[in-house]
């Protein structure tokens, strides 16, 4: 299975901007990711009005929209799916980053902000990245460490370290 690392932290410290930046260094390192967001409140994928909302709106199950690019779909469920069943839908990748799910088992970086609370992650919590050092039981990095992040979460999940020269 591919390997996960969960980004958690209260709303508004940076979690959103944290994986965009883990993304952007694991891809110049020739890395294949994917990145799953837990949209809490849900979330409207669609434009009213659209083709593909009107087929929503009309009761189909799955709604897939293909471009010269890109491949989007849309699978409608009842309830919102496991995060194992979601991540098992995700192929063909080195690792997954996933922003939120902060009760779901699994490694987590915890994004902490100077004079906000922290969570209560326990032995999930692998590393820390703040405003500025911090004291902890755990590694800590700060938003100009990505870098070294990088290469913790590498050595942490043995990921392949000849990635950008094997030919893929």
């Amino acid at each position: 299975m591919v390997p996960v690392v969960f980004i958690a932290g209260y709303a508004n410290t940076g979690k959103t901007t944290l994986v965009k930046n883990l993304v952007q260094v694991f891809k110049k390192m020739g890395y294949r990711v994917a990145a799953i967001k837990h949209a809490a409140h849900g979330y409207e994928m669609d434009i009213e009005g659209s083709d593909t909302w009107h087929y929503c709106q009309a009761g189909a199950d799955r709604v897939v929209v293909v471009g010269p690019a890109s491949l989007t779909m849309h699978r409608l469920y009842e309830q919102e799916p496991p995060l194992k069943d979601v991540c098992k839908m995700v192929e063909d990748v080195d690792l997954i980053f996933v922003e939120g799910f902060k009760r779901e088992p699994g490694p987590k970086i915890e994004v902490v902000r100077e004079g906000k609370e922290r969570l209560s992650l326990g032995d999930d919590l692998i590393a820390i990245v703040g405003d500025k050092s911090l004291t902890a039981a755990a590694p800590t990095f700060t938003s100009d460490d990505l870098p070294q992040l990088a290469e913790f979460l590498v050595n942490y999940f043995d990921l392949e370290k000849s990635v950008i020269f094997s030919g893929r």
